[in-house]
């Protein structure tokens, strides 16, 4: 997985690409927490992304919480609408 991140004035813009699985999840929820840390919304491109297991999705719903208790939003664009 690789993760790019784009600094605007009212968010930043994570673009993710490859997979997002127990390996790499982390990865992915460091970015996500760190983002919320310094911005008031996150912007998560999921177009390059291939394939999101549970723990994926798990970190999603986390930084979800986690955006919600601070007062921040998080949009995700991109998503396939299959899930494999």
């Amino acid at each position: 997985m690789k993760i790019s991140k784009r600094q605007f004035e009212q968010a930043i813009l994570l673009d993710i690409e490859g997979k997002i699985d127990l390996q790499t999840s982390p990865v992915f929820r460091k970015a996500l927490l760190e983002a919320l840390q310094t911005a008031p919304a996150i912007i998560v491109n999921f177009l390059n992304v291939q394939y999101v297991d549970s723990s994926g999705i798990a970190t999603m719903a986390e930084a979800h919480q986690h955006a919600k208790r601070v007062q921040k939003r998080i949009l995700y664009y991109g998503l396939a609408n299959m899930v494999r």
